[in-house]
Order: C-alpha cells, then structure tokens, then sequence
C-alpha cells in the first residue's frame, strides 16, 4: 500500500523516505518554498540532487536505504508518495 506525506524541508538534513526491508518507489514533488536537494545522509546543497519548485521526480529507493533532503533557506514543501515494490 503506497504512502503518503507532506515534508517541511529546512537547512537542517531531513529524512523523507526512511528505509524499509525491500525496494521502494518514491514519486517527490517540490510544492514551493525554494529549491531542495535529495541525496543521503550526508547530502549538502553543494552535492545533492537539485529538486526547483514545482518539479517531480520519481527515484528507486533500494532496501535498506533512505533518501534524505535538505534546502538553502526558508521551508520548502515536498509530497512524497512511496510503494514498496
């Protein structure tokens, strides 16, 4: 069953797909508030994943991994919608 969330994205590193016993899917939509970036645990916006808002993004997510996010300033908003496979 998939699920669902809406994440506040501040410059502190956020987790927004934890990780599970199998491979998941997750599709992530910046709603607005600046631009964020994807990566792990360690993701900065210098080497993570550049989400603008409004833009969508659907990322396998392997098991027993997590995907986390972090922003530059203000508190963006992203939905996130995962599926285990």
């Amino acid at each position: 069953m998939p699920t669902s969330a809406q994440i506040e994205v501040g410059t502190e590193v956020v987790l927004i797909v934890p990780k599970s016993d199998f491979d998941q899917t997750a599709i992530l939509h910046n709603l607005g508030g600046g631009a964020i970036y994807l990566g792990g645990p360690n993701v900065t916006t210098s080497n993570g994943y550049k989400l603008d808002n409004g833009d969508k993004l659907t990322v396998p997510v392997g098991d027993h991994e997590a995907l986390y996010a972090v922003a530059d300033s203000g508190m963006p908003i992203v939905a996130v919608l995962t599926q285990i496979n």
